[in-house]
């Protein structure tokens, strides 16, 4: 769930001061590209229950039928006095009733279907109707579709084991990030990193300067990438990702991985290793122009439970220290990128796309939050 409970104002906090106190980088792109973005977990929004969720520079309710599994995102605000329909809002069949005065408003299309003491609903109806928003939930997770241009958007593609139920859910990890959004996936397409970054024992923890200290160069991470565009779907990109971990001059485990960027902001992460397959599902959302929330969620079959464990604290050492380098650096519109870094510029022409004529700026979207 996003930004609705007080540890996440107390991350957004420490963030926004972390912020406050570096360069932020000129130019920058608009910090909420078109595409579909997650905004909570299947388990988050049960069955009669409304929640407040805050992202995209919006407020939503999203909500979950009394009567069906459908979910619902519509604009947060009820149009008659203003309270919000996710605080303490009722659910009832497929329809969220206000919490002040009881005006009740249609899951399927935002309408106004009735107010409690009024017999002339016809007379505001047409006035009162909410934004219903574009949304859908598969692999465990409910999106909302984003487009600054209002078009149509494309199918997010599922992961059988996990949605048959064969492959289990083993855990996730959550990550508050003071970012442009697009430096986040922009890591995929930089080889170069994953030495410099990734390539010392994880044992060494998430500060990359810790890791580099001889004590740790026991264990090492070999790495090797290839970024490519789908040339079947325009808004995906592929990275073939072989990692290998070697103990002193032996070779312990060697990953194979198959990765899909669907869009600016969700990825899923297919892990082939001699013990079995797993898949990762990664989300990224905005929670203000330069806050990013970025998770991951892990599926296996059930016997892989204990390596499993060991995928998701190696992963999580790795994207730690990812953090520490996003939270401190600066966007560059036009980084001065050497021959063998042109698949960043090939990223970059790539994630394009995710930016149209109306996409709200940077300086637009700061200004329009409440400080």
């Amino acid at each position: 769930m996003l930004n609705t409970e007080d540890d996440s104002s107390d991350k957004r906090s420490a963030v926004n001061r972390a912020r406050r106190l570096r360069k932020i980088g000129s130019k920058l792109p608009p910090p909420y590209p078109n595409g579909w973005f997650a905004i909570a977990t299947s388990k988050e929004i049960m069955r009669g229950k409304a929640k407040n969720i805050e992202c995209l520079g919006e407020h939503f309710v999203v909500f979950r039928a009394s009567n069906s599994n459908e979910v619902f995102v519509l604009d947060a605000y009820c149009p008659h006095m203003g309270a919000n329909l996710g605080v303490g809002g009722i659910v009832k069949n497929n329809c969220v009733e206000c919490p002040f005065h009881q005006w009740r408003f249609n899951g399927d299309n935002g309408e106004l279907v009735n107010i409690p003491y009024s017999e002339n609903l016809s007379e505001v109806e047409k006035f009162a109707k909410i934004r219903k928003w574009i949304s859908t939930e598969v692999n465990g997770i409910i999106f909302v579709w984003y487009h600054a241009e209002n078009e149509q958007p494309w199918i997010l593609p599922t992961v059988d084991e996990v949605n048959d139920g064969s492959w289990v859910y083993h855990g996730a990890n959550e990550f508050t990030i003071n970012c442009h959004i697009q430096d986040i996936p922009e890591n995929g397409a930089d080889r170069a990193h994953l030495t410099t970054v990734h390539g010392t024992n994880i044992a060494a923890g998430m500060d990359v300067c810790k890791s580099r200290e001889s004590i740790f160069s026991f264990g090492t991470h070999i790495w090797d990438a290839k970024w490519a565009v789908n040339d079947d779907l325009k808004h995906q990109s592929i990275i073939k990702l072989t990692h290998v971990f070697n103990v002193l001059s032996f070779k312990l485990l060697k990953i194979d991985s198959d990765i899909r960027q669907i869009g600016p902001a969700f990825v899923i992460l297919t892990i082939k290793t001699i013990f079995g397959n797993a898949v990762i599902f990664q989300t990224l959302t905005p929670l203000e122009p330069l806050v990013q929330k970025l998770s991951h969620y892990f599926y296996a079959p059930w016997y892989l439970a204990w390596f499993v464990k060991f995928l998701i604290w190696g992963e999580t050492v790795n994207v730690g220290r990812d953090v520490m380098i996003w939270n401190s650096k600066e966007f560059i519109k036009n980084p001065l990128l050497p021959k063998e870094e042109k698949q960043i510029k090939l990223f970059r022409n790539w994630f394009s796309q995710f930016y149209s004529e109306n996409s709200k700026s940077f300086q637009d979207a700061h200004q329009s939050l409440d400080w």
